[in-house]
């Protein structure tokens, strides 16, 4: 049974998606009064909940399946709705109420900082969270944007104020979420030490607020990358990266991880994976045996000589590892006795960390930065540790990643790339299996790497390649339908997201 909660509509201080409350869960308080809920008790709860969105399965599994990396096993029926590319407004809704009440908490956090709230007169004593409530919002207000395009923004959180909240243009989001960005670096950049410090309820960096100071310019380069291929931007991306670029980016062993002290519980798991396996280390039901390899994967670590090929899917026979395109006819599919299962490497742990952003994703990003001559430094550097920093993440040697860079292949070796865009991004495909879904599914939107991928194989699907966004979900329809409306008619496979160029 999952939670139904009214967006926007009415703020609602919950976090969670299931009906039993748990570590992650903050009791219910009356928004309206700052002093009732401290932000030291939310925001370790908040950060949780922002892993366990991003993490679940449940949410994102369309990206992995429909980007080659993985599919439903040949026992199953296949899932109509996603091989046709039939996504409907009551398709993913939990993706967006749980961003905005995940939003929300960090809103209330921002607002209790406030000695004024109406002046936004800022708590000296609490900029600190301030600036961390700034910085989560702006990675909850990107993610929304690239999933739907224009949403409500300035108008969120306003209940009982405002109870039809207006869509604000997704580039005027992106534009303010920059300068909220540097906002937030600012004021921890000036904070002074008598500021209360996080500690061990900041379960992402403990309480090093120079990590926060990288994590949020990381964030910031990610969302300008996103436009990179947008003709005319570099102008504005080159002005917004000077401000900042003296603050550095995440680096080799800088990952942003969360981690509220996920134990072998029901409910208090890493979310990854919760999905596929039970307290009691069982399998859940239609996990781990439903969800499995996708044939695109396969095949690419498998002509890579790829060590990572047997982290993040395991052998179905103790040496063969088999794959399916997704969509295809179940008669075409092999068995699933034939198909390889998602890797232990992938699926990790009841403890592990869960990734809100990691260093070899950072290190793409730098990669493909400065390879358009966005930022300083060398791309062949970047992407060579992006590659041995994803293979590190498994704790694969360092020989073994040597040799891997230095093949003779134009799939892995920088130097033999003859399109070193297309290498970095596909590349990045890779490592992010099972780890970054939104940022596979936009970087694909955007720059069409990997370009071999087998869409759906589905005779009836609607288009030949995926949808490029998600559709506004039914209850805002029902709840705010008339602002709904003055967006127009959306469509799954034309209605780009604004920094999609192509």
């Amino acid at each position: 049974m999952k939670k139904t909660i009214i967006i926007l509509s009415a703020f609602v201080l919950l976090i969670g998606n299931s009906c039993k409350k748990d570590f992650l869960s903050v009791n219910e308080k009356n928004p309206n009064s700052a002093s009732e809920v401290t932000a030291k008790l939310i925001l370790p709860a908040a950060l949780g909940a922002s892993a366990a969105i991003i993490n679940n399965p449940d949410r994102f599994n369309f990206v992995y399946l429909w980007h080659g990396l993985w599919s439903i096993s040949g026992g199953y029926s296949q899932p109509n709705d996603l091989t046709q590319y039939n996504i409907r407004n009551s398709s993913y809704e939990g993706n967006w109420t749980e961003f905005y009440v995940n939003g929300g908490n960090y809103n209330y956090i921002e607002n209790s900082c406030y000695t004024d709230i109406k002046e936004k007169t800022v708590n000296p004593l609490k900029v600190n969270y301030l600036a961390i409530a700034k910085i989560m919002k702006a990675w909850i207000f990107h993610n929304l944007v690239d999933a739907y395009g224009n949403v409500p923004y300035t108008d969120a959180f306003q209940a009982p104020d405002v109870l039809k909240p207006k869509y604000d243009p997704q580039q005027a989001i992106y534009e303010d979420l920059v300068v909220k960005l540097d906002e937030a670096i600012s004021q921890l950049n000036s904070a002074s030490v008598d500021a209360e410090n996080p500690g061990a309820n900041d379960v992402m960096f403990a309480g090093d607020m120079s990590k926060w100071v990288v994590f949020a310019n990381t964030l910031k380069l990610r969302i300008l990358m996103h436009q990179s291929d947008w003709e005319g931007r570099s102008g504005y991306i080159a002005e917004k990266i000077a401000t900042t670029i003296g603050e550095g980016f995440i680096g080799a062993g800088e990952s942003a991880l969360v981690n509220p002290g996920y134990s072998q519980s029901t409910g208090k798991m890493n979310p990854f994976y919760a999905n596929f396996y039970a307290a009691d280390a069982t399998t859940v039901a239609d996990g781990i045996k439903y969800t499995m390899a996708g044939l695109d994967g396969i095949d690419f670590y498998n002509s890579n000589s790829d060590e990572r090929l047997g982290y993040f899917y395991s052998t179905y026979d103790g040496s063969t590892y088999g794959g399916n395109y997704f969509g295809d006819l179940v008669e075409n599919l092999a068995s699933a006795a034939e198909t390889s299962e998602l890797g232990v490497g992938m699926v990790g742990t009841y403890d592990r960390s869960a990734v809100i952003l990691s260093d070899f994703e950072s290190l793409f990003l730098q990669a493909e930065a400065a390879q358009k001559g966005i930022i300083a430094g060398s791309a062949k550097v970047f992407y060579e540790q992006a590659v041995t920093q994803s293979f590190k993440y498994f704790g694969i040697h360092d020989t073994i990643i040597t040799h891997y860079l230095e093949q003779e292949n134009t799939s892995v070796n920088f130097d033999q790339a003859p399109n070193k865009i297309e290498l970095i991004m596909t590349q990045k495909w890779a490592a992010l299996n099972g780890i970054s879904p939104m940022e596979i599914w936009t970087d694909y939107r955007r720059s069409g790497y990997p370009n071999f991928i087998h869409f759906a194989q589905d005779v009836n699907r609607k288009n030949d390649t995926p949808p490029v966004r998600l559709l506004y979900p039914q209850r805002e329809l029902d709840l705010n339908g008339d602002v709904v409306a003055g967006e127009g008619t959306i469509n799954l496979f034309s209605s780009k997201i604004f920094w999609q160029s192509r």
